[in-house]
This record gives structure tokens, C-alpha cells and sequence, in this order.
């Protein structure tokens, strides 16, 4: 399990850990690796390479933690946000801001199971992230549990 994740390892097992799939490249290229994600329901993480955000309870190279149904069409429109967005002209959400910082983002993904919810995974994940560094991801605005 990557270092990263450990904030999970007190909400999913270590079963369950070894299907987080990463790291992908999608944002500094025309294609390569979203080619390879489909359209199912997911969670997903953005890793900075480089960066650790200083967090009240410690540091943390994660960005953004969100959720999907239909994980490659919501990673394609991250993707576009990302590449259109001009931070000196243009207000934009500040994950993509955090992803231009040096070294670049890797997308990590963990598919839902069965019956499981992706809204409630998410909540779950962050919830236990806040839990670990009494914060939110930099680049995540609102929260979506308690």
C-alpha cells in the first residue's frame, strides 16, 4: 500500500487496500493512461509527485478525493478543467491549481464493490482523512459526511 493511503487502513481492509490502481498520468498527456480506465463507479485520488501540503496534523501529498459513476467520462472533464483553466485569468477551483504545482498529479482509483455506494465510500474516506489530519485535501471545497 503506498504510503499516502495509510489514513485508510483503519476503514478498509488490507484486502480491499490492494485494489487501489494507480498511478495513472492523464493530465500532462493527450492520452495515455485514461485509455485505459473504463466507466464504472469509483473513488479517486489526486497525488501531487512532488508536494507535501502542510496539514494541522501532519503533511500530506494528496489533493483531492472524489467520486464517480462513470469514472473515465468524470477524470475527462478533471482533465479539461485542468488544461483550460489559466489560474492568472480565470477563477477556478483550487485542486487544479495544486495539481500545476512542480512534479505534476497521478490519479488513483478504487472501484466500487457489489451494493456499495460511491457517495457513501467517499464520505467514509474523507471522514477518516479528517480524522488522521484534523483537514480536508487541499484542493476538496466542501465536506460531504457528518
Amino acid at each position: 500500500m503506498k504510503r499516502c493511503f495509510s489514513f485508510l487502513k483503519n476503514y478498509l481492509s488490507p484486502d480491499r487496500l490492494q485494489y487501489i490502481k494507480g498511478p495513472l498520468s492523464i493530465f500532462e498527456t493527450d492520452n495515455g493512461d485514461i485509455d485505459e480506465i473504463g466507466d464504472f463507479p469509483a473513488i479517486y485520488f489526486f497525488i501531487s509527485r512532488k508536494q507535501r501540503f502542510i496539514l494541522p496534523a501532519g503533511t500530506s501529498p494528496v489533493i483531492y478525493i472524489g467520486k464517480s459513476d462513470k469514472l473515465r467520462t468524470r477524470l475527462m472533464q478533471h482533465r479539461n478543467h485542468y488544461r483550460k483553466d489559466n489560474p492568472l485569468t480565470d477563477w477556478s477551483y483550487s485542486r487544479y491549481n495544486y495539481m500545476k504545482m512542480e512534479g505534476g498529479t497521478d490519479v488513483y482509483y478504487l472501484r466500487i464493490q457489489g451494493k456499495e455506494n460511491s457517495k457513501i465510500l467517499e464520505s467514509k474516506v474523507l471522514e477518516n482523512y479528517y480524522d488522521k489530519y484534523k483537514a480536508l485535501p487541499v484542493g476538496n471545497g466542501a465536506f460531504s459526511y457528518r
